[in-house]
């Protein structure tokens, strides 16, 4: 118990000592963080990843590389192409590797994105639904994986659970 409060009291501690560090070396510009060059997926000074799409940023602005959907292991041989005009953004998955995301920016209608995986995942037994915060989303299942399609504000968020 002791050998806890201490630790948590060093975190503590140290905490506004580390955030505090600074080098002074580059300062942030005005309105926005200093950029960085040099290296892949370098900060372009607006916050964004130089080899990150335009249309991405805004809708995704958490994409700090270029994405792959060859990084996906969930994602089903022969999983259609988005069914509506689509930029992909940002992939990710969680520790272990149990569900997998596919983000995409589009200017297409939630309704369009809805009815277009609707469409194009029938043959996964596709249905609308709603998540659990009321949401339209679209589900389907391709052999033990989980498929759900949330739209977004400029874009739309494929979900696979295995």
């Amino acid at each position: 118990m002791r050998r806890t409060l201490a630790v948590w009291a060093l975190l503590v501690l140290a905490a506004p000592v580390v955030a505090g560090c600074d080098d002074g070396d580059d300062p942030a510009p005005a309105g926005g963080p200093a950029a960085t060059s040099g290296t892949d997926g370098a900060d372009t000074g607006d916050g964004a990843a130089a080899d990150v799409p335009e249309e991405c940023r805004e809708a995704f602005p958490q994409a700090f590389t270029a994405a792959d959907l060859g990084e996906l292991a969930l994602l089903p041989d022969g999983f259609p192409d988005p069914p509506v005009e689509a930029t992909l953004c940002l992939t990710a998955e969680t520790v272990g590797g149990a569900n997998e995301t596919a983000s995409y920016a589009t200017t297409a209608t939630a309704e369009e994105v809805l009815a277009g995986y609707e469409a194009a995942l029938a043959s996964y037994g596709a249905t609308r639904d709603q998540d659990g915060l009321g949401r339209p989303i679209v589900t389907a299942t391709a052999g033990d994986v989980v498929i759900q399609v949330t739209p977004q504000d400029g874009g739309f968020v494929l979900v696979l659970a295995g």
